[in-house]
């Protein structure tokens, strides 16, 4: 208990408590101090933000130092608290992020050997690639850039020269990839490019530590914990890593690094949401260093950054060495129609042949894994759905499976409504395109890329192997091809469906359908061997694949921007989605609809809702929203929908959840 005059600290607990909480202590602590705390009938960690001369609150509970974690650096405490006000989340929640199991991890008893990473020879910049590194170099403080490069122009090359003058100062710099199949061949790649620099002899580090570290949920629990001390203790580092990495208690940041910075992925869905390019930016800011934001096909919020001037903007407008631009090439479906039961057309096969008879290799991209989406009776037309979600079972060889929560069972033998055993599969999956061409091209090696065949990095890391040794000649796959891989001998790119992203019925599906088949297409021909890709399309007349023919980028992001700029959608407008959910739908529905009836609706905001969730159920528990936007001008929306929230009182099988900037 409190001692009478002893001093007071007002500590951030990475709790989902809606408040900071004051201790007493022996003596005094400085601000990102770290300490035990206890919580109710457990105990945690904590980190003082405040000192405080008494506290309101009366008798207090004690904490106790903790000398050997070292205080929190000022940025790095200011984004905690940042990420989690902006978020509208319980203001704990980033530091609760930056923990491991909770707790701040415990210090390894001595350093193992690092693994030994592939010295790569200097790689000499060309000008544009130089162009970009003088001028994040020539300007002091904090700005962002995007770096807007071709596929395969050689946005690594600019990252890893940046990388290198930070750690021959020891400093600390953070590269984030949007997901973890990427980790593996860019740290090889960044390490092994930066293994010849000095580390200054002033920062004392041992010669076993090894400066560019990774950081994912696939990663290690040890070697989590040697590189959270590492970077905790401002050891340098380079830290290559999905979004996660964020939160790692940076001490000496000099440079953020956001690799396709465009990509979903860095967006949290679960949890604690929020956006990891938004947030690398804001970290950046708080440090007051570069963030580079690279990608081919920058998002219209980036992209619309760097037209206007509030963000800098790097060129690369040329593919690295001689290779050209694979041109791209449209298949109508309604005229060159692939023989029944099967997706793939006869002008897309003969390209198909000709490239293997080349010695060289082929993708086929299909965003969708399985064998079919839909698994319908004949007889009534009933479709065979999730019996905890409102969704259709995928179907996966023998077995169906439910992608929203993971439920599996038998392919069933008869329908179970009218008992009829006249059962259909329908639409493709990456396991049916793999049947396809394992028939018509008996001879090819054929591998599949997709979250059912490739659960862990290293696995991964083992596929991108084979195919860079030519030990693959068609590789089907998913979103999980599209990013990042360079293959010399890949010389011909084919899209199964490519009005699937057209399809999903938002704001953004254009855009993203667009980056998506750009990325892909950017696969083919990235080296001396040319290249070609091949679009199978229901609607060639789209906008969207003339820009992609054409490789008129800019011309389709300017429409789609002016579309936003009408529905004051971002970048032209803010928006924050409410999600109430509960096992009981009247309940939800009701409470949903009095949240509605409670908004305050001030001029120049719009309340949109409550409706259903694009899919209602899931896991058995049933989900309404409610949309929040408003222009720019209006500022934050942030203290208008907690003041409306915390004024609103919602049942308690109720669950509400903020989503800022959803996606």
């Amino acid at each position: 208990m409190e001692m009478v005059g002893a001093p007071v600290i007002r500590v951030l607990v990475p709790r989902a408590l809606p408040t900071l909480l004051d201790y007493s202590v022996a003596t005094p602590l400085p601000v990102g101090s770290w300490v035990r705390i206890p919580v109710g009938k457990a105990g945690t960690v904590g980190v003082v933000v405040e000192t405080l001369a008494s506290s309101p609150f009366g008798t207090l509970k004690r904490a106790e130092p903790l000398p050997e974690v070292p205080p929190l650096a000022p940025p790095t405490l200011a984004f905690y608290r940042w990420v989690a006000r902006y978020n509208l989340a319980p203001p704990g929640e980033g530091l609760r992020a930056a923990l491991l199991r909770g707790t701040v991890p415990s210090l390894p008893k001595r350093a193992g050997k690092p693994k030994a990473l592939k010295p790569q020879p200097p790689v000499t910049l060309h000008a544009e690639q130089a162009a970009a590194v003088a001028a994040v170099q020539a300007s002091p403080g904090f700005k962002a850039w995007l770096l807007d490069g071709v596929t395969g122009s050689g946005k690594t090359e600019v990252y890893i020269e940046l990388l290198r003058r930070v750690l021959a100062q020891g400093g600390q710099a953070l590269l984030l990839v949007p997901e973890i199949a990427l980790t593996p061949q860019l740290l090889q790649r960044v390490g092994g490019a930066l293994a010849d620099v000095a580390l200054p002899t002033a920062n004392h580090q041992p010669p076993t530590v090894n400066p560019v570290l990774a950081w994912h949920s696939g990663v290690a629990e040890g070697a989590r914990k040697a590189a959270w001390w590492q970077v905790a203790q401002s050891g340098p580092a380079v830290v290559v890593g999905a979004r996660s990495a964020l939160f790692l208690p940076f001490q000496r940041l000099q440079l953020v690094l956001v690799d396709e910075e465009h990509d979903p992925s860095y967006k949290q869905a679960e949890g604690f949401r929020y956006h990891g390019r938004d947030s690398a930016v804001q970290l950046a800011h708080l440090w007051g260093v570069p963030c580079v934001l690279g990608s081919a096909t920058p998002s219209l919020e980036t992209f619309q950054h760097a037209q206007t001037g509030k963000y800098g903007r790097l060129g690369l407008t040329a593919r690295h060495g001689s290779a050209g631009h694979a041109p791209i090439a449209l298949i109508d479906l309604k005229a060159a129609k692939p023989a029944k039961g099967q997706y793939l057309s006869a002008p897309l096969k003969e390209v198909l042949a000709a490239t293997l008879a080349k010695g060289e290799q082929a993708l086929l991209f299909l965003n969708r894994r399985g064998n079919a989406p839909l698994l319908v009776c004949r007889a009534c037309g009933t479709r065979r759905g999730c019996p905890r979600c409102s969704t259709t079972l995928v179907v996966h060889g023998d077995r169906l499976q439910c992608h929203c929560c993971g439920f599996t069972e038998h392919y069933p033998d008869e329908c179970p409504s009218c008992g009829d055993t006249d059962l259909a599969a329908y639409g493709p999956g990456t396991r049916k395109v793999v049947a396809e061409v394992q028939t018509a091209f008996p001879q090819a090696r054929v591998a599949v890329a997709d979250s059912d065949a490739l659960t862990t990095a290293p696995q991964v890391a083992a596929l991108v192997a084979s195919v860079a040794a030519r030990e693959v000649d068609i590789l089907v796959g998913t979103q999980m091809v599209v990013k990042g891989h360079h293959f010399p001998y890949l010389t011909c790119v084919g899209v199964v469906d490519g009005d699937m992203g057209l399809a999903q019925g938002e704001a953004r599906s254009a855009e993203r359908c667009f980056q998506q088949l750009y990325q892909v297409a950017g696969r083919a021909g990235r080296a001396e061997r040319p290249g070609q890709v091949l679009i199978q399309t229901h609607d060639p007349t789209h906008p969207l694949f003339a820009a992609l023919v054409n490789h008129q980028r800019d011309t389709f992001y300017q429409a789609e921007l002016a579309a936003r700029q009408a529905w004051a959608d971002s970048p032209f407008g803010r928006s924050i989605q409410l999600q109430l959910s509960g096992k009981h739908e009247p309940t939800v529905q009701a409470a949903a609809a009095a949240l509605a009836r409670g908004f305050p609706r001030p001029a120049g905001v719009r309340l949109l809702g409550p409706a259903p969730a694009p899919v209602v159920k899931v896991r058995d528990t049933y989900r309404y929203r409610l949309l929040v936007k408003a222009p720019n001008a209006f500022g934050p929306l942030q203290p208008l929908v907690q003041a409306w929230v915390e004024a609103t009182p919602l049942p308690k099988t109720v669950d509400l959840m903020v989503e800022v900037e959803p996606l």
